[in-house]
Parts: C-alpha cells; sequence; structure tokens
C-alpha cells in the first residue's frame, strides 16, 4: 500500500490548480460515494474538461488517485474514524459547514454514478443514512453562525458522514477481500 497521508490544504491547492470544477470536499465524496457505488473511472467524472497534458492536471490526478487508493483502503480495513477531507478548525464555522454539505453532495453524486444499487439497501439503514446524506447535502451552511453549539454540530456531523459511510460500504457488502 502507498504512505499517502491526506492533505486538505495541498489537495485544495493542486485542485485549483488544475481548475478542476470541484472542491476538495466535494471531490472525496464523490471518490468515496464511488467506492461504496461501485462506479470506476473517476478520471472521466473529475477531469473530463482539463488537458490531460497540462502536468498541472496530472499532478493533480495523481493526489487524486493516491485520495481514492487510501479512502478505499480505510473503508476495507474499517477504519473508524473514517478520513473526511474537510478544512481543519481554523477555517470559519460557515467554511467547514459548506465544506461537509460538499462532502455529502459529491457522495450522493459518486454514489449514484454506481446506478446498479442494490434495492434492499435502499430500505436499510443505509438507505436511511442516503436520505440523511441528502438533508445535510441541502443544508445552509451560513445559517450555523459563529457560536459553541455550531461546533458541536459540525463535530456531530462530520462524525456522522464517516459512521453512515462506513455502514453504507458494509450494508452494501463491500467488506470483502476483493
Amino acid at each position: 500500500m502507498n504512505d499517502f497521508t491526506p492533505d486538505y490544504a495541498h489537495l485544495a491547492d493542486h485542485i485549483e490548480a488544475a481548475r478542476l470544477a470541484y472542491s476538495a470536499p466535494e471531490i472525496h465524496g464523490i471518490l468515496t460515494g464511488m467506492l461504496c457505488g461501485r462506479s470506476g473511472n473517476w478520471q472521466q467524472i473529475l477531469l473530463e474538461e482539463t488537458d490531460p497534458d497540462d502536468p498541472l492536471v496530472q499532478e493533480c490526478a495523481s493526489g487524486l488517485e493516491n485520495l481514492l487508493l487510501f479512502t478505499a483502503q480505510e473503508l476495507r480495513s474499517g477504519q473508524i474514524p473514517l478520513y473526511l477531507m474537510l478544512p481543519d478548525e481554523q477555517a470559519s464555522i460557515a467554511q467547514r459547514a459548506a465544506a461537509i454539505r460538499d462532502w455529502a453532495q459529491g457522495f450522493l453524486f459518486g454514489f449514484g454514478l454506481g446506478g446498479e444499487q442494490q434495492p434492499q439497501l435502499l430500505n436499510s439503514d443505509a438507505g436511511e443514512a442516503l436520505g440523511d446524506f441528502a438533508e445535510i447535502a441541502r443544508m445552509n451552511a451560513e445559517d450555523f453562525g459563529e457560536l459553541q453549539e455550531a461546533e458541536e454540530a459540525l463535530m456531530q456531523l462530520e462524525e456522522y458522514l464517516w459512521v453512515a459511510t462506513s455502514l453504507v460500504w458494509h450494508e452494501a457488502n463491500y467488506n470483502d477481500a476483493e
């Protein structure tokens, strides 16, 4: 396995330099959703409007591939907490709330790309978690303000996302030795 360590600021810089249409949290959500939904070819989705010969795009693609491999390893191992590509506590509450919202939106998009979801999954705890992701994806980041309660709510949402993601992964029977 590679010795990649996710770094939000580093990846966000690469994404911006490559001029991708998504934020770092949204991209990580997409990649994670694609893994859970067993969808392939993330490059086609994330890099479709870029120049594959551009060194900045190639460097970004390499970082995204490492993030995908890292996330796949975490999901397979049952790693808790699951790493989420989100800004650190130094970012404003509104920025962090927007990142959580973007991650959830990305996950739903990536998961939906799988196309052949197991119907029984939607009638399980995982289906309920996916519904919760949709609610999180619709939240207004500006509503959080700068209160201590908002800080706690963000921590709870982040914890919920990684637990629910693991639940979706496991209930979809993807925790096998592929």
